[in-house]
């Protein structure tokens, strides 16, 4: 038999019960928080990894992308110089805004509309009016010549390009010499260091033998801290002379350059006619005369067209009161009266073309003296070279060598050695100052010819 509750018991049951069943929600929403929680955990690590591994993707890709080659040559110094400075990219903008101006010159002047009042009684009965369009026409070609002079300028911007591009290459390549000057110098030293701790060594066999003295330790331990400080100088020379290649190359100056590979010709450039004949057909600055003197001639047709009118049509709808509606027809044309100032003007343009004329005669004869001057430079830098690389290093190094040999048996103090060292030395260093020299020369002589590198030009 079924117990009968009271209401305060089902009441007490009841809350009860859905306090049971709040709390077994609660319970499962817990449960359920933590099972995603610990499921987000779980994919932290792996998301965190996706991440790094896109980042360092990317970074590899920017870097690649923006790398230099590796080893660094100076034909790749200048093809990046010549994609990337920004004075190229104005000078290509100043250029392209200049093609645009033919199509300005050449163009009719604007039309006028006119609205005329001609008759207004005060009686305002009606009126007398006009709509007019006038159109004015030169009738003497000035557009089209206009036009060629424009195009003359446009031509002569482009052939600046050529000359910026020219430029910004041989500064890139100087700045890279620095580099290799730097690189080089560092080899000499490491030579020159290894060469004085041999020294040391030997100075302590000796006076471990009873046949040295500790001044003489003393002595060649001071070679091995200068040259040890000279290392570490040419160490900070050489970052900036990084930074300044990266600075002519556009890049950041904090951006990693790969090491060098550069081999500089031994030979003689052709003779100076043949070289003067290149510079003649490559030098952009005559191409840019050149055109400056066609837009000078077309300014010199421009104001010999002055002395033609300019002629005008006046045309449009017409309304009078006796008449009524019609239209109205009117032409005519300037009166170029004022003959002294059209001649000024034809004679300032005729000046200023054979100014130009004069400037490029006088620049072709300069760039004549400049390339038979470049090719002299390149000749006496290679002699300068040659002589110290295959007379005076083999002559110290073998200098070194005696004095060693000669100091080893006690013939000789250890003061010849360490001068016969600083010789050696010297005669390295000026080795590779005069290869860099050479190779700057042969930079002067492709600029002088219109063809920038460390080659023979052609």
């Amino acid at each position: 038999m079924a117990s009968v509750l009271s209401p305060s018991q089902r009441f007490e049951n009841g809350a009860t019960g859905r306090i049971e069943r709040r709390n077994d929600r609660a319970a499962h929403d817990l449960l359920f928080r933590q099972g995603m929680r610990s499921r987000r955990l779980s994919w932290l690590p792996m998301a965190v990894g996706a991440a790094s591994i896109a980042l360092a993707a990317t970074n590899a890709s920017a870097q690649s992308k923006d790398a230099l080659p590796s080893p660094l040559r100076p034909d790749d110094v200048v093809v990046w110089a010549k994609t990337h400075r920004a004075e190229l990219t104005a000078a290509t903008a100043k250029t392209n805004a200049l093609n645009e101006a033919p199509k300005v010159v050449s163009a009719l002047p604007d039309p006028m509309v006119m609205v005329s009042l001609d008759h207004l009684p005060f009686k305002m009965m009606g009126a007398d009016a006009s709509l007019l369009l006038q159109q004015d026409f030169p009738l003497s070609g000035v557009l089209g010549k206009k036009k060629a002079s424009a195009e003359a300028d446009a031509r002569a911007a482009g052939a600046d390009v050529e000359r910026v591009a020219l430029d910004v290459a041989a500064e890139a390549l100087i700045a890279y010499l620095m580099v290799v000057e730097r690189e080089r110098m560092q080899t000499v030293l490491d030579e020159q260091i290894a060469t004085a701790k041999d020294i040391v060594e030997a100075t302590l066999a000796r006076l471990e033998g009873g046949s040295g003295s500790a001044g003489d330790i003393v002595r060649a331990r001071l070679d091995v801290a200068r040259l040890t400080g000279e290392r570490s100088a040419v160490d900070a020379e050489l970052v900036a002379a990084r930074s300044m290649l990266n600075a002519a190359l556009a890049r950041p100056i904090a951006a990693v350059v790969p090491p060098t590979s550069l081999t500089i010709p031994t030979t003689d450039p052709p003779d100076a006619t043949k070289l003067v004949a290149i510079a003649i057909a490559k030098r952009p600055e005559l191409a840019v005369m050149k055109h400056r003197f066609e837009k000078a001639s077309a300014d010199v047709a421009v104001m010999n067209a002055m002395y033609n009118p300019m002629a005008f049509v006046r045309t449009g709808p017409s309304y009078t009161m006796n008449e009524g509606p019609g239209v109205m027809l009117m032409v005519g044309v300037s009166l170029p009266i004022w003959r002294e100032k059209l001649g000024a003007g034809v004679a300032e343009a005729t000046h200023m073309s054979s100014m130009v004329d004069a400037e490029t005669a006088a620049m072709r004869t300069m760039i004549e003296g400049q390339v038979a001057s470049a090719r002299g430079g390149v000749v006496a830098a290679r002699i300068r070279f040659e002589t110290t690389r295959d007379k005076l290093v083999p002559i110290a190094r073998q200098a070194v060598s005696l004095q060693l040999a000669s100091y080893a048996t006690g013939q000789v103090p250890l003061v010849s050695v360490l001068d016969a060292l600083a010789m050696l030395r010297m005669t390295r260093m000026e080795q590779v100052v005069s290869e860099v020299r050479l190779g700057a020369a042969w930079v002067k002589l492709g600029r002088a010819v219109g063809v920038v590198r460390i080659a023979v030009p052609s």
